[in-house]
């Protein structure tokens, strides 16, 4: 079967990007209080890639697009017209099971960027060519919409999730996206990003009140005493222990959730799963490279800072040109993942085209 052709996959992520986009405005709504609810839409109505919520989307229709074409399946009109990259319009019912979950997902995504900018974690001034939420609102407001932010996601999938969606299903993707956010994923990611490039910025010295109520409750301070305490050697391992949660962990729930969503069978889902873990890394490292070869232009966000900031990344690690060869090799190896585990139809391969997308950027 040919091959979709760029243009074809640029008009296919134009219109996923569009239905993104309604649906982040109709489902971000409120009026009061009005101050949350503008600082909320600022960071989300944004703009950006949208590269999480189009794999949970793209996911979704790749595993609806081959499990109809398994024996005995029936395929409908609305199947045999995603064939084509640009075939399903805006709006197409087809995408109403997944919509809400991709939406949830860049609401979670623009949290981390909110609470990220704030001055105490990397303390930035731009995001997305503008000025940072708390540049604007404030960093009080920053925090505050970063939270509610967090709990619209979880809002949107419960509420605007059709009927079509088992309450068992619609609960383990709720979970899941609580699990790829919290301790064991991005949040998790940021406290090990934070204790191994001693950043914690933990006070010197601790209050004698504070600590009698600590002792009390069974709790030790001594070891908080300082942040020098938590300094520790980056390694490769090091580097993946933290981008797994800290970035990856939202990529790879984006690719299992729509998978999820689609009804895909356990063999498939254990191939998105290693997907998803290979494409969260490699996405890293493009990042990483962007940091250091990229420019205020075309990032929207201040290059360098990560070198300054002495943070744990591949090209402190490997170096420009050992993280480019990294690259190359997760390049091949996610597309091997893909033909091997039956992932991407030949006459539908938006995963590939995505994993090229993720890697090959500019911004």
């Amino acid at each position: 079967m040919p091959t979709p052709t760029k243009k074809s996959f640029t008009d296919y992520v134009s219109l996923r990007k569009e239905l993104i986009e309604e649906g982040l405005d109709r489902f971000l709504t409120g009026k009061d209080p009005d101050l949350l609810y503008k600082s909320m839409r600022y960071s989300v109505l944004a703009g950006g890639k949208r590269l999480r919520a189009l794999l949970a989307l793209a996911s979704f229709e790749s595993i609806k697009e081959i499990n109809s074409q398994s024996p005995g399946a029936v395929r409908s009109q609305d199947s045999r017209e995603s064939q084509n990259f640009g075939g399903m319009k805006e709006g197409d019912s087809c995408l109403d099971e997944i919509l809400p979950v991709a939406c949830a997902i860049e609401m979670v995504h623009a949290m981390s960027l909110v609470h990220d900018d704030l001055p105490c974690l990397d303390n930035d001034d731009l995001r997305r060519g503008r000025p940072t939420n708390h540049r604007v609102f404030g960093d009080a407001i920053a925090l505050l919409a970063g939270d509610a932010l967090l709990m619209q996601a979880v809002e949107t999938i419960i509420v605007h999730s059709p009927s079509s969606i088992e309450r068992a299903l619609l609960l383990d993707v709720v979970r899941g996206l609580t699990r790829a956010t919290g301790a064991e994923g991005m949040v998790g990611g940021q406290v090990f990003d934070l204790i191994y490039t001693g950043q914690l910025n933990l006070p010197e010295t601790v209050d004698e009140n504070v600590l009698a109520m600590a002792e009390r409750d069974a709790v030790s301070l001594d070891s908080l005493s300082s942040a020098e305490n938590y300094e520790k050697a980056i390694t490769p391992e090091t580097v993946k222990v933290i981008h797994s949660r800290k970035t990856g962990a939202l990529i790879k729930y984006s690719l299992w959730a729509g998978a999820r969503i689609a009804r895909a069978s356990e063999e498939q889902l254990d191939g998105i799963d290693r997907f998803g873990e290979l494409l969260g890394l490699a996405f890293q490292i493009a990042d990483d490279l962007l940091d250091v070869t990229g420019d205020i232009k075309t990032l929207g966000k201040t290059p360098g800072k990560d070198e300054r900031s002495d943070k744990a990344t591949w090209i402190k690690v490997f170096g420009v040109d050992g993280a480019r060869k990294k690259l190359e090799s997760l390049h091949e190896e996610g597309r091997q993942i893909l033909i091997n585990s039956n992932l991407d139809s030949q006459e539908f391969p938006v995963l590939s085209q995505l994993l090229e997308f993720a890697i090959v950027r500019t911004s």
